[in-house]
């Protein structure tokens, strides 16, 4: 019983160790993420993810030693819970063109995202740095890892309320400012 303890407490540790927090996507296919949805990110998951919970509490409860069954909860009530607020933010798109970002300015929630598409018709390379944005935000955090010019995507989730400014480095005069609701 106790081998059995060990594995199911492995495995369940592997499954939470795996799980990322959202991040960059950073793709060069040419089809445009326009369409229908948009404006909307991901899906809840639903039943299937409360089930999948539900299974992983019950091994948890199945370990002998107090102190692991409670970190077992803990690890699954904490991987459940970050996969439920990643979900609720919405994605923006914001078309990056030959000089300028459409929009330049937009205003959005906490765990919002933001798509960072580059258009086809582009002729010119452009990426998005950071210039200025609130206390503790890292810079290179918001930084594109090149200068694309055609169908390349970068994406941002913006936790942190406050002001953010972006910029092209190649093209000064082309800014962006977001605004992150408290």
């Amino acid at each position: 019983m106790r081998r059995c303890g060990l594995i199911l407490t492995a495995a369940v540790v592997l499954v939470v160790g795996t799980t990322g927090a959202t991040g960059a996507v950073a793709d060069s296919s040419g089809t445009h993420p326009g369409g229908p949805a948009a404006g909307v990110s991901g899906s809840s998951g639903g039943k299937s993810a409360n089930k999948a919970k539900r299974r992983a509490l019950k091994r948890c409860r199945g370990l002998r030693k107090r102190s692991r069954r409670r970190a077992c909860v803990r690890r699954v009530k904490r991987k459940y819970a970050a996969r439920k607020r990643a979900a609720t933010g919405e994605t923006f798109v914001i078309d990056v063109r030959d000089k300028y970002f459409s929009p330049d300015a937009i205003e959005i929630g906490p765990g919002d995202s933001l798509l960072w598409y580059w258009n086809p018709v582009n002729h010119d390379a452009h990426n998005v740095n950071l210039v200025d944005g609130p206390a503790g935000v890292k810079r290179i955090d918001f930084a594109t890892p090149s200068s694309p010019s055609v169908g390349f995507k970068f994406k941002r989730t913006f936790t942190v309320p406050g002001t953010y400014h972006f910029a092209c480095s190649i093209h000064q005069l082309m800014t962006m400012t977001v605004e992150v609701r408290k």
